[in-house]
């Protein structure tokens, strides 16, 4: 009796510990200022455990925590019906396939196909979930330390919260940050709007990012409250901000407060690019400004509740190519938000997507996704590979161990008329918007422009080429801009284009001011502003200058461009040819064969000894000498030389007369100013077997050239000749 405890004291540890098991987490009693939540959790689970002995802890939950809903339909459910594996028969039935091919069989051969989708494929942002005493809403960050959960939900980008943000998570505050890629589906600018009754943050990836830090640019930031400076004119709504880039901060749907406003307007529409605020009056008020003023402080706030949105539009986005996107969501702390609607909305417009449509995860991709070429498909190479209709590049630009085959099922036409001036060669000048580090250019107007076309302008780097057009909106280059400007640029015909240059010509000599010789190669032509005429080129071994024909003036400072003077340039001899060891000659005037002192346009680079090639020279022949304009051969020449031709001259063994293809006639004839002379030592005709076909034959005999013929002449030569009325003979003596 004296050891018992008083009854009072032992109701009230039974009234405790019968209440604490019952009760656990409930919402009526939910132990909130418990120190620990998980332990109270416990208690509640383990109070569902049937057999005795038992328990029931919060890791036990682990195998479900995650799972959500995937999207499926009532409507997908039904597109599987009549969808299984069959075949035709020998009957002309139909018959299944057994073993039955699964729906997971098939979607492995389609993802052998497809590959890791790139495009409308993804699976959602990366959502990293942080509590209540995590958030600081004046930071850039937002979030402190370490998430408590890391997923990525994310189905149709619309987000109601009825309690928790996730079940992990200590109380109804806190927030979520969304992370990884958007990926278009069409090349364009596309729309992302935002509506939420908390605050919220959008980031999208800086126009032209490459690697590195500062891969965002914060495009909106709506918390609680924030003050800028405006000006506004009395009996209006509307207001304009002193700093346009505030507009970042401004929502549809903020509450808006100063001495000049009236009290209860709000943010109906606003322009990022001029910083004007056009507001919404309070019911049964015409104008929201009620008195003037200027640079003022101005007030815009909301409450946890009260709806906000804003509306973002990006620079053109390129298809399928991946973009840097963050979302946030949350509520600042020391706010009670258990009694108001919590909830944040996602949509996205754009060239292929109408107005209105929620933001679906499979444009978003987390950003532990594999956008390797290890996961692209079958498909994805097909496409990346393919020469489209606007153009394309076949093989590699530098050394490679194998080769590129193009097959044709049609001969290769080849249409190229050379160009003869500037404005024959120029598409377009306009003017255009170009942003640094960035391969999209703004154009209002791309008339005349074609994929392939060359660009050049202040802030484009040499070489670049336009890839894609978006019709009078903007076009994608092959290379990103070096400076932000709205700037004049010019496209240039691509076709036989070889480079541009600067320089100024007098008489045959034109002389680099800019750029140098290199990719140039006599024959080719030369455009330049103020010519008179297109020129040929003659390649002196100089990097600033060369020889043209026939003579210019063209003035100091002027540009020039290089264009091939023929379609089909076949460099399959260039390694073979190289212009260290062999050297085109060109003949500067009409040479007799038989002579040992050939005339010449140029002999740069050339020593005595090198060998003497081509069908006029006789073998082994060398150069004895040599001056400016002039060599001397060991061996005369066999045949004429006119002037314009050209021949080989070698330090190398072997062969090397296709170095420079003669460009006037072909062996065994001879040529003249006339035209081809056939040499005294070729026949004219000789069949030495074989049938010699002819459509038509017809033969005049004059029968005073007849000569006699008596019984005694005879002859066992013959040429027959075939047709349909029979083999007739002609004799021959």
């Amino acid at each position: 009796m004296g050891c018992q405890a008083p009854p009072s004291k032992i109701l009230q540890k039974q009234y405790m510990a019968k209440s604490y098991s019952r009760s656990g987490l409930r919402r009526d009693n939910n132990f909130s200022d418990l120190s620990n939540s998980v332990g109270g959790l416990n208690n509640l689970l383990n109070s569902l455990v049937d057999f005795q002995g038992s328990t029931f802890i919060t890791q036990d939950l682990d195998a479900i925590r995650g799972l959500y809903a995937s999207g499926v339909t009532s409507t997908t459910y039904r597109a599987f019906g009549g969808s299984r594996y069959q075949f035709t028969n020998s009957n002309g039935g139909l018959s299944e396939y057994l073993p039955r091919v699964t729906y997971q069989n098939r979607l492995d051969k389609l993802r052998i196909f497809s590959g890791e989708p790139i495009l409308n494929g993804g699976n959602g942002l990366t959502a990293k979930y942080y509590n209540s005493d995590q958030v600081f809403e004046n930071t850039s960050n937002v979030f402190s330390g370490s998430p408590f959960k890391i997923d990525n939900f994310w189905e149709s980008g619309n987000f109601q919260y009825t309690g928790k943000i996730t079940p992990e998570a200590v109380s109804v505050n806190g927030g979520v940050e969304w992370e990884g890629f958007f990926v278009p589906t069409s090349t364009g600018t596309y729309n992302f709007s935002v509506s939420s009754s908390a605050c919220f943050t959008v980031d999208f990836e800086t126009q032209g990012y490459v690697s590195g830090v500062g891969t965002y640019t914060e495009r909106s930031r709506i918390g609680i409250t924030t003050t800028f400076s405006a000006s506004g004119n009395a009996g209006t709504n509307i207001i304009t901000l002193t700093s346009v880039s505030n507009t970042q901060y401004i929502a549809i749907g903020q509450s808006v407060s100063n001495a000049n406003i009236t009290t209860g307007s709000k943010v109906k529409d606003f322009n990022r690019s001029t910083g004007v605020i056009t507001l919404e009056p309070p019911t049964g008020i015409s104008n929201a400004v009620s008195s003037l003023f200027t640079n003022q402080n101005v007030t815009f706030f909301k409450t946890i509740g009260q709806d906000t949105s804003i509306t973002y539009s990006t620079y053109p986005l390129i298809e399928a190519r991946k973009y840097r996107i963050k979302f946030r969501y949350f509520i600042p702390q020391n706010i009670d938000a258990v009694a108001v609607t919590r909830a944040i909305t996602f949509g996205l417009s754009g060239p292929d997507i109408s107005t209105g449509t929620l933001l679906r995860y499979t444009y978003l991709y987390s950003l532990d996704y594999d956008f390797s070429d290890a996961s692209k498909g079958i498909l994805s190479d097909f496409l990346t590979n393919s020469i489209l209709t606007g153009g394309g590049t076949i093989g590699s630009g530098s050394l490679s161990s194998g080769y590129v085959r193009v097959n044709s099922s049609k001969k290769i036409d080849v249409t190229y008329q050379p160009k003869t001036s500037v404005p024959s060669i120029t598409k377009s000048s306009v003017s255009s918007t170009i942003t640094s580090g960035s391969d999209i250019i703004s154009i209002s107007d791309t008339s005349g422009i074609q994929i392939g076309n060359y660009v050049f302008g202040s802030g484009i780097p040499d070489n670049t080429v336009v890839k894609e057009i978006v019709i009078n909106s903007f076009i994608i280059v092959s290379s990103n801009a070096t400076s932000s400007a709205t700037t004049v640029l010019t496209f240039i015909d691509h076709r036989g284009f070889v480079k541009r240059v600067v320089g100024s010509s007098s008489g045959t000599t034109f002389t680099l001011s800019s750029g140098d010789t290199s990719l140039l190669k006599s024959g080719m032509i030369l455009i330049a502003s103020g010519a008179s005429a297109y020129t040929g080129i003659i390649t002196t071994g100089s990097s600033s200058s060369l020889t043209i024909s026939p003579s210019q003036t063209i003035g100091a400072g002027s540009t020039a461009y290089f264009y091939q003077s023929r379609g089909l340039i076949n460099n399959g001899l260039a390694e073979y040819c190289l212009p260290s060891q062999t050297k085109c000659l060109f003949v500067s005037s009409n040479t007799n064969s038989g002579s040992t002192v050939i005339p010449v346009v140029d002999t740069s680079g050339i020593t005595n000894g090198w060998t003497v090639l081509g069908f006029q020279f006789a073998a082994n022949t060398t150069v004895s000498s040599f001056t400016a304009n002039s060599i001397t051969i060991s061996i005369a020449t066999t045949r004429n030389l006119v002037a314009g031709a050209n021949f080989t001259v070698t330090s190398e063994s072997g062969d090397r007369s296709l170095c420079c293809p003669p460009t006037d006639t072909s062996p065994p004839f001879n040529p003249t100013l006339e035209g081809l002379e056939t040499v005294a030592a070729a026949p004219s005709l000789r069949v030495d077997s074989g049938d010699v076909k002819f459509d038509a034959l017809t033969a005049t005999v004059s029968a005073a050239n007849i000569a006699n013929i008596s019984s005694t002449d005879s002859s066992t030569k013959r040429i027959p000749i075939q047709t349909p009325s029979g083999t007739f003979n002609i004799l021959c003596s």
